[in-house]
């Protein structure tokens, strides 16, 4: 009986995972079909979906941190997404060339956690270490990328947003396949007093 409450657990946190990667993508999409003055316009949108992403960090780390492996980078994370979406949220100041920047500062922090939490992977033998560290790269790279402004110039503010979107949204994804082995690990760590 309390295997399958394990299960139910299990599919909700990958279900919150993916729904927040769908979110996303879906901010994605809606930044590629924008174009770069109307970014504006959907400000607060983007805004909505950042602070979704972040909450459901935030519920998932209260719901199983304590059996997650770097449950603390997934609070920092979320934490951080839901103080960081207040700014498209509730700042009707702002100018289209500061989104890619504000949400190129919030890629690059993201990338830093996935970089560092999977070091921490790596150095626990856990095999899904490679998929973070490489999303926390394209990360970090892309919220370089989304800082400087020739990149703007080439293709766009709505398409370098549309980028940021889309590899968080590839990150959120990421983690609910690769759940089974974070859980697992985070047992261990629990188990053996880490």
């Amino acid at each position: 009986m309390k295997n399958r409450n394990d299960k139910s657990k299990l599919s909700l946190i990958q279900i919150l995972w993916t729904a927040a990667g769908l979110f996303l993508f879906g901010g994605s999409l809606l930044a590629l079909r924008s174009h770069s003055a109307n970014l504006i316009d959907i400000a607060v949108i983007l805004g909505f979906i950042m602070m979704i992403a972040g909450l459901f960090n935030v519920i998932i780390y209260c719901h199983k941190g304590k059996q997650i492996h770097g449950s603390h980078w997934l609070l920092a994370d979320g934490l951080t997404t839901m103080l960081l979406s207040l700014f498209p949220l509730f700042n009707q100041m702002i100018l289209p060339v500061m989104i890619p920047f504000f949400f190129g500062v919030w890629e690059l922090f993201s990338g830093v956690l996935k970089v560092i939490d999977s070091r921490e992977l790596k150095k626990e033998r856990i095999k899904c270490w490679q998929g973070f560290s490489i999303i926390g790269f394209i990360e970090l790279l892309s919220g370089a990328a989304s800082m400087v402004k020739p990149v703007d110039d080439l293709v766009g503010i709505n398409i370098v947003v549309a980028i940021i979107l889309f590899v968080q949204g590839c990150g959120f994804i990421l983690k609910a396949f690769m759940y089974s082995d974070l859980i697992s690990s985070g047992s261990k760590a629990v188990k053996y007093g880490k």
